[in-house]
């Protein structure tokens, strides 16, 4: 939640460029929501990001870490078979616990890309949630939920996964468990985890902010992608990754080194 509040600038502009049929480039996008809503703007949805951290990267987190320590035996590090179970048993957990959280982050920051009169107009995470209950009912929380759990599973193998295997190399290696350590790692990650991610995350925002869920008939992930692939060709699953990475980079550096620093204060109290 902390990274969330330097970072969600660059995750709206990434919104805006993945859910847009055109080319746009990031700094146009960028000038489009200040010029409309002024710089508060691309702050839309942080009350939604907000929750989104609080239930989607926290099961994540959670979830790796049990299901890691129960299949690593008492002597030993964890395999990479072990880590990569735990990043699928955690990306399932995130996905499902936060999709509600995530229709309403892609919807609050894609808002002022519709027109006037289609905005939907949240003002705060929670009139988005009643409000979608009350439109369009409980199923309307697992709209993309297909796309959503698969990008989160995609997330937790490339960044929990990647971060741990980098930061054992550099361990291996000699270095210090250290906060440059961490930095390190964590940066190397968000390459690995934004490359990995980029399709399912366009498709995810794809079917969240379209309009026909409003209706009760949000497109399929098969339809979402065939519909992706023929109007814009295969380079649209990876629009926004330079947003993407610009933003995730500094928010798994500041996530880690944050966890970090709370794993060992824990231990060294508690343990």
């Amino acid at each position: 939640m902390t990274a969330v509040c330097f970072t969600h600038p660059i995750d709206t502009i990434k919104v805006h460029l993945q859910t847009s049929t055109t080319h746009t480039r990031a700094l146009s996008a960028a000038r489009r929501i200040v010029h409309e809503a002024g710089i508060l703007g691309l702050y839309s949805g942080l009350s939604a990001a907000l929750l989104r951290q609080g239930t989607y990267t926290m099961a994540r987190f959670a979830t790796y870490d049990l299901a890691k320590d129960q299949l690593t035996p008492s002597a030993g590090q964890p395999t990479y078979v072990t880590l990569s179970l735990a990043a699928l048993l955690s990306g399932a957990a995130g996905g499902l616990i936060g999709n509600p959280a995530e229709i309403l982050n892609v919807r609050m920051q894609n808002d002022r890309a519709l027109p006037v009169h289609m905005r939907r107009n949240y003002s705060n995470a929670l009139d988005g949630l009643l409000t979608m209950l009350r439109t369009e009912g409980w199923r309307s929380l697992s709209i993309g939920l297909g796309p959503s759990v698969l990008r989160a599973t995609l997330a937790s193998a490339s960044q929990f996964v990647s971060y741990d295997v980098f930061k054992r190399r550099m361990l291996e290696a000699g270095l210090e468990d250290s906060t440059g350590v961490h930095f390190a790692a964590s940066f190397a990650a968000g390459l690995v985890a934004t490359t990995v991610c980029s399709p399912a995350d366009v498709v995810k925002s794809r079917s969240m902010a379209a309009l026909q869920g409003m209706r009760g008939g949000a497109p399929s992930v098969w339809t979402t992608c065939v519909g992706i692939y023929q109007r814009e060709g295969f380079r649209a699953f990876f629009k926004g990754w330079l947003p993407s990475y610009v933003r995730l980079c500094p928010q798994l550096v500041i996530t880690f080194v944050i966890y970090e620093k709370l794993r060992k204060s824990y231990f060294a109290r508690y343990k």
